[in-house]
């Protein structure tokens, strides 16, 4: 199979619903006909791997792409991070001892590009505590079996992320053991003591265990013995468990883990299990599960979000399940633990205002507890986040409606019922009434579902239906309810967009190398506009260093503080694309958001995701070519 059959297939394993030829082309460089007939090959080859209608494409197999994508004989390495991968695995997983001459030969390179690749893996190798060494030409890598541990792991979920380090995937890895038995162990286990583990946390210590057993099998077991204050440092009853597990992989596998391998595992598994009686808030008070130094860090929290976004963080459930999240954070923060989210981007990219909280968060933890969360703890703050947030909009966007239905027996009561039950989530029922007449005495609704004809028409959406509702009625009610609901977000933006742009705030084909450049040029901008002050840029500078503004292809830089002096947006269009740390983004919005208008920055990430998530609407932003043409196409796609 050709490397272009494989491009389109990792494309197509990143998208989450149907794309179409032009799409794949564009986003590849391949015409149209290539792609469709890579993806024909690729059925030929493995039948109805990818679905196909008048959609687009679609893959359906997450599981067999994962398996043609990791064991492909696309043989030889193309690229510089590929060699370095190939001699990382040669090396660490599969322990050879490689002569430098048969490794250039086996990469198809010359002895000086094999020099500079060795360079390169040296530095990469730096961030493991590790080394690169070579006697009489042969090749090795050396360091702690823990560090060699760590960069297997990172190797492995840099490979798999894009299938969310599903079991198959990781399978691919470590072919001598059987994944489906490590899970049934460590899931048994867990259940018999009453211990909840999530299923990103449980993904991430069954690649952590497999890994410890590989290395285990080959010899390479963790040498370091129990520290003397093991008790201080990991809870009894994680160890007793750790050590269950143990015996039961040395009968499966015939696999010895020393005293070093269980409590390695048992610091990482303390930092991801929460006991199932501590999950229910109504059992539970924070005060049974939570230490003070916890208790003073959600309060901050809440009162900072509160103060910067405008919405409280108040929910017991919520409160509980965080705290909870926290204290297991704080753990794998002193231990240096380091825990994978394979969601981090599709999260951050389809949620940026959600991810953005999430980073505010976790600035305030590194402040408090003097550390730096990576981004994939940020993205299990964003899951956290997210839910809450996501309830508390269900609830500000619910569309009120007016039900008109007369009284027979309890049927109108089943009816009323069942559209509550369906709608929950999206509706308010603001009455219920027997007859049209009685329509003059309601103000607060915004449209109608009647089992009778109403004349005249009234003046919101009007939806008959019978008094037996079916699957066509719930359809058209679900497409009213979304229509209002644009049309609401449409009127709220449409009134901002007008004081949020400006025209000597727009910019087309700046040529920035990368994202410093332009948040200088930009924030420049503002400034000698008069409405941010001269520490708006270095504000921004901050916020960049947690975490990238960058969502696929747009980046929206702003300060955490609402400082601006008048709100504004200035805005730069790349139609070729500039380098924004690991993006390549085409539109950049600079957010200078002024106290006073706190409530619209929701809103401004509402309304541009809404707008990135359709590639059509994208692309055209991208063609403008002048301030004016820029403001009436995005005025449009309100």
């Amino acid at each position: 199979m050709k490397d272009k059959k494989y491009q389109v297939l990792t494309y197509l394993s990143q998208q989450k619903s149907w794309v179409t030829a032009v799409e794949i082309s564009v986003a590849l460089s391949y015409s149209v006909r290539s792609v469709k007939s890579y993806i024909a090959d690729l059925n030929s080859a493995y039948p109805d791997i990818i679905a196909s209608s008048r959609n687009g494409f679609l893959l359906e197999n997450f599981s067999l792409a994962s398996q043609i994508l990791n064991t492909s004989p696309s043989s030889i390495p193309q690229n510089s991070e590929g060699r370095i991968s190939y001699i990382i695995k040669k090396l660490i997983m599969e322990g050879l001892s490689y002569n430098l001459d048969q490794m250039a030969e086996d990469l198809c390179i010359s002895p000086l590009t094999l020099t500079n690749e060795i360079s390169r893996l040296k530095s990469k190798l730096g961030e493991f505590d590790l080394v690169f060494k070579s006697k009489n030409n042969i090749g090795s890598i050396e360091g702690s079996e823990k560090n060699k541990k760590k960069l297997i792991s990172h190797l492995i979920y840099e490979d798999t992320k894009d299938f969310c380090c599903n079991l198959e995937s990781l399978q691919v890895y470590l072919p001598n053991l059987d994944l489906k038995i490590v899970k049934h162990i460590i899931t048994d286990i867990l259940l018999k003591h009453q211990l909840f583990i999530d299923d990103f946390a449980l993904m991430n210590f069954i690649l952590h265990v497999g890994i410890t057993m590989e290395r285990s099998r080959e010899g390479a077991s963790s040498k370091e013995s129990l520290p003397e204050n093991v008790d201080d440092i990991i809870a009894p009853f994680i160890l007793e468990i750790m050590e269950k597990m143990a015996k039961e992989i040395k009968q499966y596998f015939n696999i010895t883990l020393t005293s070093g391998d269980i409590y390695d595992l048992s610091l990482l598994l303390m930092s991801q299990v929460v006991p199932e009686n501590l999950m229910d808030s109504k059992k539970t008070s924070l005060e049974d599960v939570i230490t003070p130094e916890i208790h003073e860090l959600i309060e901050l929290i809440q009162n900072k979000v509160r103060n910067t976004y405008r919405f409280n963080l108040n929910s017991q459930d919520f409160i509980l399940r965080f705290a909870l999240h926290l204290r297991n954070m704080l753990v794998r923060l002193k231990h240096n633990i380091h825990l994978r989210n394979p969601q981090f981007l599709t999260i951050k990219n389809t949620c940026p205002f959600i991810y953005d909280v999430s980073v505010f968060i976790a600035d305030i933890i590194n402040q408090r507890e003097g550390c730096i969360l990576s981004e994939d703890e940020i993205a299990y703050i964003a899951l956290h986040i997210g839910v809450l947030i996501e309830e508390q909009r269900a609830l500000m966007n619910k569309v009120m409606v007016l039900i008109v239905c007369p009284q027979y027996y309890s049927i109108h009561l089943n009816l009323v019922k069942k559209i509550g039950m369906i709608f929950e989530d999206d509706i308010i029922i603001a009455g219920v009434i027997s007859s049209s007449d009685e329509i003059i005495n309601y103000k607060d609704y915004q449209f109608i579902i009647s089992t009778i004809p109403i004349i005249p028409h009234p003046s919101v959406p009007l939806i008959q239906i019978p008094v037996q509702m079916g699957n066509k009625d719930i359809g058209a009610i679900t497409s009213v309810i979304e229509s209002i609901k644009k049309q609401q977000l449409k009127m709220k933006m449409e009134n901002k967009l007008k004081f949020l742009f400006y025209e000597d705030l727009i910019f087309f084909n700046q040529d920035f190398p990368s994202e410093k450049e332009a948040i200088t040029f930009m924030a420049d901008a503002l400034e000698q506009q008069g409405f941010v002050d001269a520490d708006f840029k270095e504000s921004i500078f901050e916020r960049e260093s947690i975490s990238s503004s960058a969502y696929t292809n747009i980046a929206m830089p702003h300060p955490f503080e609402m400082c601006s002096k008048q709100t504004a947006i200035a805005v730069s269009v790349h139609p070729s694309g500039i380098n924004w740390k690991n993006n390549k983004v085409n539109i950049i919005f600079m957010l200078a958001i002024q106290e006073d208008d706190r409530p619209i920055f929701r809103d401004i990430f509402d309304f541009v995701t809404e707008i990135i998530s359709d590639n059509r609407y994208l692309h055209a932003l991208v063609s403008t070519k002048s301030y004016q043409e820029f403001i009436d196409l995005l005025v449009s796609l309100v």
